[in-house]
């Protein structure tokens, strides 16, 4: 029988929760070749833990050559995600099927590398959360990738914020013209 590590589980607080988060990538960008640093987010809104983990280290994720790529299940209006827009290379697109707020958030690191969080329903500032650190687990973090995958190809793009092109030098931090902040199509 083959050895599989343990999934660490916890229930975490509002409060605690997005500095797990950080350290959690952290502890995985730049510690490898194999590492891809092609981060995969799944979250509820710019105001789910996940994502403000993320855009806090937007610049360490730039400077490790890294890209987001960030579906959102609820945007109230084009301006909140200008407001919301990294530094690193990002695009981001709205999953606008509502069947989808009955998933769970989730952040793919790598091949082996995953977190899955609370249940989109749940609003994450009213009440302790579920959360799932996943390491070394191909299995999981792959059908967290095919998950992604799916909902990104079913989701709608906003202009702007898009990946540059292969070779193509990754614009200072702290430069965003009005034409790279995100906004329908």
């Amino acid at each position: 029988m083959p050895f599989r590590p343990p999934v660490r589980a916890s229930i975490s607080r509002h409060g605690e929760k997005e500095q797990r988060l950080r350290q959690f990538v952290l502890q995985h960008i730049g510690t490898g070749p194999e590492r891809s640093h092609k981060l995969m987010v799944v979250a509820r809104s710019l105001e789910s833990p996940v994502v403000k983990a993320i855009a806090g280290l937007d610049q360490m994720i730039a400077a490790a050559g890294g890209s987001v790529r960030l579906i959102l299940a609820q945007i109230e209006d084009e301006a909140q995600c200008q407001a919301g827009a990294m530094d690193c290379p990002h695009e981001i697109r709205w999953a606008r099927h509502p069947r989808l707020i009955e998933a769970h958030e989730q952040l793919v690191l790598g091949p082996q590398t995953c977190w899955i969080g609370d249940c989109m329903r749940r609003d994450p500032s009213k009440c302790d959360a579920f959360e799932s650190y996943v390491e070394d687990c191909g299995e999981a973090a792959g059908c967290a990738a095919v998950s992604f995958e799916r909902l990104w190809f079913a989701s709608t793009p906003l202009r702007g914020a898009k990946l540059p092109a292969a070779g193509a030098p990754v614009p200072p931090s702290g430069s965003r013209s009005a034409s790279s902040l995100p906004s329908r199509q």
